[in-house]
């Protein structure tokens, strides 16, 4: 797992608790954020360094943190039924992983 369910649950805010009935639910909730973030960035999550030799995966701050955001905006709005309201891209997101695209063109 990318980040752990201790890190998880405290950016949400929830109970340590390790038995808890979310931890299925918070693992799901992480590996859509990381679908969702790699499909952004146009490679995966973690990444191989290519410009090396090692071979160590790549997982920046940002990325990481961006991925904590994305968790706590499906755990806040699982329902997605909104209704009069304007729903805008977040920028901090953009912001976060911006750097990390790849395949962009010229």
């Amino acid at each position: 797992m990318l980040i752990p369910l201790e890190t998880l649950k405290t950016h949400l805010r929830l109970d340590p608790d390790p038995d808890s009935e979310l931890d299925a639910e918070l693992e799901r909730l992480l590996a859509v954020a990381v679908d969702h973030a790699s499909q952004y960035l146009g490679r995966p999550i973690p990444w191989d360094d290519e410009d090396t030799s090692s071979s160590e995966a790549i997982f920046p701050a940002s990325v990481e943190q961006a991925l904590l955001i994305l968790v706590a905006e499906y755990f806040e709005n699982r329902e997605q039924h909104i209704v009069g309201s304007i729903i805008q891209e977040n920028q901090t997101l953009q912001n976060l992983l911006h750097f990390y695209r790849v395949g962009l063109g010229v």
